[in-house]
């Protein structure tokens, strides 16, 4: 067991996803902010729609798929039917803002990648992002807890084609069996992973999946419990 990724975990590389500092502070069209207590549901909604969407439309740039994701987010949220076209491109507005909107670690980040570094795995991340992330993690001052970033803007490739993971192995230094990946969409991290020959994790903050067939976790720490298992059983 060597690293974890993208979060790439490991028997191998794990990333640090980031949550929406602003999505879940929505506002209507007239200008009603709606606070974070609803967003779980609606993230819900809108991860399972985003996922099937990917499922039935393979081979086609994921980015694509903003209205599919944010339309029942904000249709979670109360905002009108009328005004959600709207709030989309403010969303899309916002994000190409600075940092853009997802720039808050996960819970427990600091306290898992500390165990992780403890148990001697590289950690790298392998986003599908716009060519800001790396700045993004130097501003929010986490970009030296990762090995190794794979920005799939930069490098012109996307989740789930298995190129991008062969990168990620490359900057790591491993071969596939070597390498488990984190990732929070099953369309997009599970299978694209699973394709390179890494061991997928899935990450569901918000309970989106029922059973699926490899391991599931609720929170970040649960890498480090699936770690000390895997080493205990090698």
């Amino acid at each position: 067991m060597r690293s974890i990724g993208s979060p790439c975990v490991g028997r191998g590389p794990v990333g640090a996803r980031t949550a929406p500092a602003r999505i879940g502070d929505t506002h209507d069209q007239r200008g009603l902010l709606r606070r974070g207590e609803h967003d779980r549901p609606a993230e819900a909604g809108a991860r399972g729609s985003f996922d099937r969407a990917v499922a039935e439309s393979p081979g086609h740039e994921v980015h694509a798929f903003w209205p599919v994701y944010y339309t029942p987010f904000y249709r979670a949220l109360g905002v009108p039917e009328d005004a959600i076209p709207q709030a989309i491109e403010r969303t899309r507005i916002e994000n190409d803002r600075g940092l853009g909107i997802w720039k808050i670690p996960v819970d427990s980040f600091d306290e898992t990648m500390t165990a992780l570094r403890l148990r001697e795995l590289a950690v790298g991340i392998i986003s599908n992002s716009d060519g800001r992330l790396e700045v993004r993690l130097e501003e929010i001052g986490i970009r030296d807890r990762f090995d190794f970033v794979i920005d799939s803007a930069v490098v012109g490739v996307s989740k789930p084609d298995s190129r991008i993971f062969a990168m990620a192995l490359d900057a790591a230094g491993l071969e596939a069996s070597q390498a488990v990946y984190v990732g929070d969409y099953y369309e997009v991290d599970v299978v694209g992973a699973r394709e390179i020959g890494m061991t997928p994790v899935l990450f569901d903050p918000v309970g989106v999946y029922g059973d699926v067939d490899c391991d599931v976790i609720r929170g970040l720490d649960g890498v480090v419990a699936l770690v000390d298992q895997w080493k205990d059983g090698a």
